[in-house]
């Protein structure tokens, strides 16, 4: 792949304008969107790139389709322009929506189902991808090197995607509960509101480049900062008592539960 393949992305909203502006940052020259009205074509006319209303016409010239619609429009979507993708790489990012099912709408596409999260947006995204039957490891090895220009990308069984939808892709979720929560706790011990939203904005981020750093497990790296009967062991008896880690897994399982279900009915339906 170079930076001169011709690349489609279907549906230029949240997820679908970060891919269109990751490539551009690193130098696809031949980058095409599409969106369903006029008003949000206008508001993106300053990507500098043809933003049509037409995906027949967008899929038509392309090497490389990102399809970024949701699930349930992917049947619409792939039935107008499937004809046109026969050879064609087909990356999908509709939550639940199985690689068999894109290969069966899509006959002749090579077919790489992916899960970023709305990290994407600022390039910092945690993606999983997996491929299809009919996706050759070139074709894996491209769309991770898509993905590795937004964030961190990752090589996952089909089988796990429904739970990587439901930990890293609601994951953010969770972090923005935890982090509201720090930040009114940052007030109730009189902290001004800016000076606590910056803290904590650098505590959390300089935690998570530790840990990427360190390779170490969380409790190692927790453990360096207790000390015998100090403030820190008073603060974690706290969350010890409250079932503050049990919360947290009860919250991704019952939100795995929710995608797995999601995944069978709407795979049930659309098949």
């Amino acid at each position: 792949m170079t930076k001169e393949t011709t690349i489609a992305v279907i549906g230029v909203g949240k997820i679908g304008e970060a891919i269109v502006r990751a490539l551009l940052k690193a130098g696809f020259k031949n980058v095409i969107g599409t969106v369903r009205t006029k008003r949000r074509k206008e508001r993106l006319k300053e990507l500098g790139i043809p933003v049509l209303l037409d995906n027949r016409e967008a899929v038509k010239g392309a090497e490389v389709v990102f399809l970024c619609v949701k699930p349930h429009q992917v049947p619409g979507v792939l039935r107008k322009v499937s004809d046109l993708l026969a050879g064609k790489l087909l990356i999908s990012v509709a939550a639940a929506v199985r690689t068999d099912y894109l290969e069966a709408l899509a006959l002749g596409a090579r077919v790489v189902r992916a899960m970023p999260n709305i990290n994407i947006t600022v390039g910092c995204s945690a993606t999983a991808i997996t491929p299809g039957r009919t996706a050759s490891e070139e074709d894996l090895a491209v769309a991770k090197e898509l993905f590795d220009l937004m964030g961190y990308c990752v090589i996952v069984e089909e089988r796990y995607m429904d739970a990587i939808t439901a930990y890293s892709g609601s994951g953010p979720a969770f972090a923005f509960v935890f982090f509201e929560a720090l930040l009114l706790a940052g007030l109730k011990v009189g902290l001004p509101r800016d000076i606590a939203l910056e803290l904590a904005i650098h505590t959390l981020t300089g935690t998570a480049k530790l840990l990427e750093a360190t390779k170490a497990h969380p409790a190692e790296l927790r453990d360096m900062v207790i000390t015998p009967g100090g403030v820190t062991i008073e603060g974690v008896h706290v969350l010890e008592r409250a079932g503050f880690r049990a919360i947290i897994m009860d919250a991704v399982n019952e939100t795995y539960r929710k995608a797995a279900d999601i995944a069978r009915t709407l795979n049930s339906e659309i098949s």
